[in-house]
């Protein structure tokens, strides 16, 4: 390859190109002299292998707003692609998403169902959702192979709910917020940054310069402004540092033999940081990669070795775009220069090894590729008024100008307040989603490229390494661990233990569900106790009854239901103290919203909206429907009764055991046998009616029912029963549950290997508030609901052209609005585009 710099005379180096798009098994390299080894071969086949069975999936939410108000709803579209070619044909079906509090609690959860890598999702907040930064977390089961750090996340704020009749958070509301964002951020200042040192290729080098980046950030990973100096033993000063971009920067060391260095670093506390950096080696490598217009500039030297055959591979998410080896030794230092046009837009891996294969050094750096697919909106016009048609015309174009079809998702929101630094479809797929940790604004180095965002992007990527997989692991063949398959369905997983915590292998296990349809599913646990049941679809919460017994019968167990994924440690930052105008403004508008959605309901004609009153009443206790008859004629069991403390982890049945006088109950479960009487003359048998809230069900349906999940067990006999016919000849058996908050349990216990199991469905898809105007007025308008989001479509697809066609139309509320589009061609292209309209108060 030629090469404008010089090459050492003891030095050859053979470049083969052409490795990103071979099949497993067959590696058809092109040298410039001589045949690769068999080295070389299995470092290119180790990639190429361990892409192929862990087959990465990436996901990304894109929301209708960057900053929301308790009350509101969280519009989002799901995107879900591979995490190599970034095509929407992921292999999961099932995306969880969840919101998570500074405290590390899911406090929402949904379940989408995924079609074509695809699906619309929305989370109401409650108002009573306490303000603060949340974490906004979406993953499927396969992405739990890799852990938390790869999945999708993002920071969300959450302003105070507006206060009772009112447009903004009560003045109490907005002191407390403000009160603890001013302690929190006076905290965060008076703490010590955490700072932390990064020598370029992973390792300092007596002798060979470095470059040596550092990263300054607070407690909850945000950039940190600092500048210092590099003392040796005697300190005496080397070089000299200060942060450039987020707290990151670099400065330049070649350490010496036996000296070791530490760094003082001042902030915005008043007193200096003294903190060591990592010790120089006698012996080893040092990496350099330079991006420069067009190509990356690779050095690589060596100290303390005898030298020999040197490798250097270059790989991103999987396909190998270059490889080289060659001879280095003594002082030589070998210069290449490598086109970035071999590589697709993302995160690039330069590793070097020795010449047994052994990894010596490695270094990320970012190949901008292909500019993202542009996405052009254009309104019909500029200015419009309240209530009047938009027509949007929306056309997809590559860096060709060349139309392309895409599918999009579209948000036309209130301007005031939107980040301009705020992630986007593109810069997770290319840079977030491939880096372990917090990334903060990773806009930036996307919206407007420069110069300088491209040399803070390179800090970035010395200072936040990519971990996804050990070449340790793939040069060894080491198939990657895979405790979690592919959900193609929404499903149960768990595993049976005993009592003493020991798996129990093929143990037999009962799923039962008697509503909305029965259901009876078996399954046996493999040799670590561990379950699955597929096929729990649906977009209603089910109840079920988990049976576990082992294979010869035994019961004595503990079923232990998947909790989800653990939450990361970390802190999250609280609301920013004193907001910016543009903030502000987006805060009031947010929460004008909310207060809109309390004042007028969309299903009453006409709202009056009324002073405080007060309002006096007596309780009296409601009629419950349903029952047929007096309550006083019944037997009753009620669960709140002081005397049947610990047994709601019966069943309905083992409740009634010795508990009411003339019932009868015997056997085991599921083949209990209750009477209350003996033998009817008119049915033949002696099976009582059962009532599962006043509605007429098998004795099946009852069968390990879960006592705490029941208010009341109520019995009739003899003459009380008669209301019922001929079906309650030998007396009634009513359970009647409880009503109000106690479905929100996930499982409870039922008894040693019985649990009960609120399942939760799918999130089905609401739809966004449109409103048409093109018809006749009614006698009575109501205001337009829409304030902040005038508009949200999660499904935008363009045709063949590239081009779609939407009409939407303008609200109650004035002003600016910015229009997002952002979604991936089916080539794995992401695209995004932005526009304006403004919107003119109302005569």
């Amino acid at each position: 390859m030629p090469t404008p710099y010089p090459v050492p005379r003891r030095f050859r180096f053979y470049a083969l190109a052409g490795l990103g798009l071979l099949g497993l098994g067959t590696v058809a390299l092109r040298p410039a002299g001589t045949a690769p080894d068999e080295v070389v071969r299995r470092l290119v086949q180790g990639v190429q292998l361990f892409y192929a069975e862990v087959r990465p999936e990436k996901a990304y939410l894109h929301l209708d707003q960057d900053a929301y108000a308790a009350g509101e709803t969280v519009w989002f579209g799901a995107y879900v692609v591979d995490g190599q070619q970034h095509r929407s044909d992921s292999l999961s079906q099932v995306l969880h998403v969840e919101l998570v509090s500074d405290r590390r609690q899911v406090v929402l959860r949904q379940a989408l169902h995924l079609a074509g890598g695809r699906a619309p999702g929305a989370l109401a907040l409650p108002d009573t959702l306490a303000p603060g930064t949340y974490q906004l977390r979406a993953y499927t089961g396969w992405m739990r192979n890799a852990g938390p750090d790869y999945f999708y996340s993002r920071r969300l704020q959450v302003w105070p709910a507006p206060g009772s009749g009112e447009a903004g958070p009560s003045a109490r509301a907005v002191a407390r917020a403000t009160a603890a964002a001013a302690r929190t951020e006076a905290r965060r200042l008076g703490a010590p940054p955490d700072v932390q040192f990064f020598p370029e290729g992973g390792n300092l080098v007596a002798g060979l310069e470095s470059v040596v980046a550092f990263k300054a950030v607070d407690y909850s990973g945000r950039g940190l402004d600092v500048e210092g100096q590099v003392l040796d033993a005697q300190n005496q000063p080397v070089a000299t540092f200060r942060s450039a971009h987020r707290g990151m920067g670099t400065f330049r060391l070649t350490p010496q033999p036996g000296q070791r260095y530490h760094a003082v670093v001042t902030g915005p506390r008043a007193e200096a940081l003294v903190l060591p950096l990592p010790v120089a080696q006698a012996s080893g490598y040092a990496l350099r990669v330079t991006p420069e217009p067009g190509a990356f500039r690779v050095s690589i030297r060596q100290r303390g070795a005898a030298g020999g055959r040197v490798l250097l591979l270059a790989q991103e998410r999987g396909a190998v775009g270059y490889v080289g080896q060659g001879e280095i030794s003594g002082n030589d230092e070998f210069m290449v220069r490598i086109p970035q046009a071999k590589f697709a837009a993302g995160i690039v891996h330069f590793t070097v090894f020795d010449g047994a294969g052994a990894p010596q050094a490695e270094r990320l750096a970012f190949a901008p590729g292909a500019a993202p697919l542009r996405v052009a909106l254009a309104p019909d016009r500029a200015d419009y008024g309240p209530r009047e048609p938009v027509r949007l015309r929306v056309a997809v174009t590559d860096a060709a100008g060349q139309p392309v079809a895409a599918q999009l998702s579209l948000a036309v929101t209130d301007a005031a307040g939107a980040a301009a630094d705020a992630e986007t479809i593109a810069s997770n797929l290319l840079l977030t989603s491939d880096l372990a940790g917090y990334v903060e604004s990773p806009g930036y180095y996307f919206e407007n490229p420069t110069e300088t965002s491209a040399r803070a992007l390179d800090d970035l990527l010395l200072t936040q390494g990519w971990r996804r997989f050990a070449w340790k692991d793939v040069l060894a063949g080491q198939r990657p661990l895979r405790e979690f398959g592919v959900e193609q369905s929404l499903g149960l997983l768990g595993r049976v233990v005993t009592p003493n915590g020991k798996p129990v292998p093929s143990g037999r296990l009962i799923l039962l569900r008697n509503s909305p349809s029965r259901l009876v599913l078996p399954a046996t646990t493999d040799d670590q106790g561990r379950f699955l049941f597929n096929g729990l679809g649906g977009c209603d919460t089910s109840r079920f009854t988990l049976q576990a017994r082992t294979a010869r019968g035994g019961r004595n167990l503990e079923l232990r239901l998947d909790a989800g994924p653990p939450v990361p440690a970390g802190a999250l930052p609280p609301l920013p103290v004193l907001p910016t105008p543009a903030e502000a403004a987006a805060r009031q508008s947010s929460q004008a919203q909310v207060a809109a959605a309390r004042r007028f309901r969309l299903d009453t004609a006409k709202t009056i909206v009324l002073s405080n009153v007060s309002v006096k009443a007596k309780k009296i206790l409601p009629i419950d429907g349903r029952r047929l008859y007096n309550q006083g004629s019944a037997t009753v069991l009620r669960m709140s009764d002081p005397s049947l403390a610990g047994s709601a982890y019966l069943t309905v049945f083992q409740m009634l055991q010795g508990r009411v006088a003339g019932v009868n109950v015997s056997g085991s479960e599921p083949n209990m046998v209750i009477q209350v009487r003996g033998p009817s003359t008119i049915t033949g048998d002696n099976r009582p009616l059962f009532l599962l809230d006043g509605v007429p069900v098998e004795q099946d349906a009852l069968s390990f029912f879960p006592a705490r999940d029941v208010e009341t067990i109520e019995v009739l006999k003899g003459p009380s029963a008669a209301i019922y016919g001929t079906r309650s000849a030998n007396g009634v058996i009513a359970v009647y549950t409880r009503r109000g908050g106690d479905d929100t349990q996930f499982a409870s216990v039922v008894s040693p290997g019985i649990m009960s199991v609120n399942a939760p469905g799918y999130a089905c898809a609401r739809q966004f508030y449109q409103p048409r105007y093109d018809r006749p007025r009614p006698a009575v308008e109501r205001p337009d609901p829409r304030r902040r989001t005038l508009y949200w479509n999660p499904d935008v697809r363009t045709n063949a052209a590239g081009e779609a066609e939407l009409t939407f139309y303008t609200a109650d509320a004035a002003g600016r609005f910015q229009l997002v589009a952002q979604g991936v061609s089916a080539a794995g292209q992401p695209a995004l585009g932005r526009g304006a309209l403004q919107v003119a108060p109302g005569p």
